[in-house]
């Protein structure tokens, strides 16, 4: 039996554009200039594809199996997350998410909550860029009921005073919101449903009574999983950075360089019309980017007792140009919380510096009385499978007793006498007197944990 180094377990504590003028890949270009530039561009894309993946599948494909609803509709999951949800990565099964994405091409949105008081919820709102730009929730604006405005980059109109209890200024014109309001056991459901229907979308014009202004058209590409691997990327990144302009100052003089490859707002990129040998040595920038996104999710954080200590997410002025921050974040848990409003700690190895293998090995997580999580809320354990194959951190795992993690509140938890806590982990059934801490854990491949 391995035993993981006890630590602090963590939980979730809740306490204008300058104008590309040459679209034309210039002629003294080479191919090491065009590795090293593809490496970079790939690293700053990275989360935006991933992003689009996810409002992809789950707010534009009608078809898509993890369809939610289309923009500016707010859609509710009854049931905690479990093995059947792959829309996003990492999920936690403590919080059912309502989920809505904001176009704001058109008119401001507004969201109104109702008065919360008798639990914990959070609305994260993250930009094109899976920046955490905005929050509305018990800790960020209370437990009071609220109408909050959110506006886009290209709203040049005036906004009402005196209407809104928060105005959000988004600078790209999509919005990914996650809403996850906390559950108090199954036999509290009724309860969440009744706090999930206050939680109004509408465009601004309707709630003020006024002149509604109609939404960009656009022609959403195909998600296509190919696009994380090669030069294909720029077609998608080219028509992300047309709906996050005007491009952020920030940023511009990354954009002159990535010109060079084709990459810009506006900028049409032809593979046919490109020198092999640069398409060549973009790949192999594409695929060093990958190494060092991947070397970073592994090493995202504080290294304390083999637990990565993440802090990995926040608004843009929390990155301040980390754009390899940014991606090993969208690759190791997209669309995790500012640390201030969760944290996370991850590891993917035991106590002996071995990779967490739970087809050959049983594992515990033990913490003295001392050790165990204090949230003001909630702390929470969970297992994924991070030998998913489509290259992202990875998804719950079925399995036979549909346990899916551990939290502070699970049904039936069992404290040591000592008032430590012990919860098992490995994937056959554990005695008679282990089974209220035992959770099934993937039968084949590495795992890790996020807490």
């Amino acid at each position: 039996m391995k035993k993981l180094i006890p630590f602090l377990l963590a939980l979730i504590l809740v306490l204008g554009m300058t104008t590309i003028h040459s679209c034309k890949q210039e002629a003294k270009l080479t191919p090491e200039e065009a590795k090293s530039i593809a490496e970079e561009a790939y690293i700053f894309a990275y989360p935006m594809l991933m992003n689009y993946r996810s409002h992809y599948v789950v707010v534009i494909n009608e078809k898509s199996p993890y369809f939610k609803g289309s923009y500016n509709n707010i859609v509710h999951d009854t049931l905690p997350a479990d093995y059947t949800r792959k829309d996003v990565v990492a999920m936690n099964g403590d919080t059912p998410y309502s989920n809505y994405g904001l176009d704001l091409s058109g008119e401001p949105i507004v969201v109104s909550v109702p008065q919360i008081t008798d639990r914990y919820y959070v609305m994260q709102c993250t930009d094109m860029y899976t920046h955490n730009f905005a929050y509305i929730g018990t800790r960020s604006t209370g437990t009071d009921a609220g109408d909050y405005l959110f506006v886009g980059p290209n709203w040049k109109k005036e906004i009402p005073e005196g209407k809104f209890k928060k105005v959000f200024h988004c600078e790209t014109n999509y919005v990914g919101v996650i809403c996850r309001t906390q559950l108090l056991g199954m036999d509290d459901l009724p309860n969440l449903k009744e706090i999930q229907k206050q939680y109004i979308i509408k465009p601004m014009s309707s709630f003020l009574s006024s002149v509604p202004v109609a939404a960009a058209k656009v022609d959403w590409p195909m998600w296509n999983p190919a696009v994380m691997n090669n030069v294909q990327f720029i077609d998608l990144f080219n028509f992300l950075l047309n709906q996050v302009t005007p491009i952020n100052s920030e940023d511009e003089e990354a954009m002159k360089r990535f010109a060079k490859i084709g990459i810009g707002p506006g900028l049409d990129f032809d593979l046919e019309k490109m020198d092999s040998k640069i398409v060549e040595a973009i790949n192999a920038g594409v695929k060093s980017g990958i190494e060092k996104i991947t070397n970073k999710t592994q090493n995202i954080g504080e290294q304390v007792n083999g637990w990565n200590m993440t802090n990995a997410i926040g608004p843009r002025v929390f990155f301040k140009g980390d754009w390899l921050l940014r991606a090993a974040a969208a690759q190791a848990a997209m669309y995790m919380n500012d640390k201030v409003e969760a944290f996370y700690p991850l590891t993917f190895v035991d106590g002996d510096g071995n990779t967490l293998n739970a087809k050959d090995n049983n594992y515990i997580l033990e913490f003295t009385k001392d050790q165990i999580p204090q949230a003001k809320y909630f702390w929470s354990v969970t297992m994924y499978d991070k030998s998913a194959d489509d290259g992202v951190t990875g998804y719950m795992v079925k399995n036979s007793i549909n346990r899916y993690l551990i939290n502070s509140t699970t049904e039936g938890l069992k404290y040591n006498e000592d008032g430590g806590l012990t919860i098992n982990i490995q994937h056959e059934k554990p005695s008679e007197d282990k089974t209220s801490n035992d959770r099934i854990s993937i039968p084949f491949g590495n795992n890790h944990w996020i807490l």
